[in-house]
């Protein structure tokens, strides 16, 4: 993939629910990747390198961290930036978001390949750990995404 290719935005309109999903498993991912169980640079995450989605460095402020980890910081931190009223303690979760709120995000393509391939590594963990609805749902947010993305011209580096 090119670096314009990578560097790309997208945006897509899910729920919210799904997105606080999306939230979790790149916190999970981050975690992961940081403790080393996440592969940086092989495997699954092949192609990510240091200053592979542009400016994600300027948007984390720890660059000590593995290439996977400060991507997946940068996508958390748009998050929380793109969506209007994201709570600042746990008590303001209870009524938010209200069911079926809807936002737009927008992310790079490096961005939106790290997510999808995150949603679908945590469904297989789910799947080992018996929690076949937790996979289901992963599944779906990740497919649901990746038509929306390729109706915008994504095509996903990793599979």
């Amino acid at each position: 993939m090119t670096a314009g290719a990578e560097q790309a935005r997208y945006s897509v309109q899910l729920l919210i629910s799904d997105w606080l999903l999306v939230d979790g498993t790149m916190d999970n991912h981050v975690q992961s990747a940081i403790d080393g169980a996440v592969p940086d640079g092989e495997g699954d995450a092949a192609g990510w390198e240091e200053g592979s989605a542009g400016d994600v460095g300027a948007e984390v402020e720890d660059v000590a961290l593995p290439a996977v980890a400060q991507l997946g910081s940068s996508i958390r931190q748009a998050g929380w930036d793109q969506i209007s009223g994201w709570p600042h303690d746990v008590a303001g979760f209870v009524t938010w978001p209200a069911p079926g709120q809807m936002a737009t995000v927008t992310l790079s393509g490096a961005q939106w390949d790290l997510v999808v391939l995150a949603l679908r590594h945590w469904a297989d963990v789910d799947e080992r750990l018996s929690d076949a609805a937790g996979a289901a749902k992963s599944r779906a947010v990740a497919t649901a995404l990746g038509r929306q993305l390729a109706a915008r011209g994504w095509s996903p580096r990793l599979r």
